[in-house]
């Protein structure tokens, strides 16, 4: 029995597959979830950047004195309608990109954003790959004279009792004249 379609329709299904995941993926990444008030800004923009003092904390969540000073800083840059970039490379330069959560995705970092999306990309191809090659039948349903002549050579050395024939598979086994071969 053939599923509906064949490999073809799977092949589509596949594809259609791989095209809805990316479609959300792109949605999850870019979509900001429409206009964003100052309020939600600020309080975005202090959960992006990680307290100097503390180990991996971010700015809106840290008691720290340091992290209550960046906190008003970008309150005050947010209201003096500063950019995000220009927020962002005001604090680089007074505390480093160690103040960053989230770090460039440049050099040997970028393979830590990469890898996954390759790796998933890969997995995908394989998969599918995977499934659409597995059938080896042609589409038509004829059968190719080399597996005729397989199927025939296979009966050829099974025996009415379902034991094989006289010649053994290992060359170890003694031939039909019952001398080693």
């Amino acid at each position: 029995m053939t599923s509906s379609g064949g490999p073809r329709g799977r092949l589509i299904a596949w594809i259609g597959l791989v095209t809805a995941a990316a479609a959300l993926l792109v949605v999850a990444v870019v979509d900001q979830g429409g206009v964003e008030s100052e309020v939600e800004r600020v309080q975005r923009l202090n959960s992006t950047f990680a307290c100097p003092t503390c180990d991996g904390q971010a700015v809106a969540d840290s008691n720290a004195p340091v992290s209550a000073v960046i906190r008003q800083y970008i309150s005050d840059r947010v209201a003096d309608g500063a950019t995000d970039t220009e927020i962002r490379d005001e604090l680089v330069g007074a505390y480093t990109v160690e103040v960053l959560l989230n770090p460039p995705a440049e050099g040997f970092v970028a393979l830590i954003w990469i890898l996954p999306v390759v790796i998933a990309i890969g997995a995908s191809v394989g998969v599918a790959t995977a499934v659409t090659g597995r059938s080896t039948r042609r589409g038509d349903g004829t059968v190719s004279a080399d597996d005729l002549d397989y199927v025939r050579r296979a009966r050829d050395r099974v025996g009415s009792d379902g034991s094989t024939s006289a010649s053994a598979p290992t060359g170890s086994a003694p031939n039909e004249a019952g001398t080693d071969g």
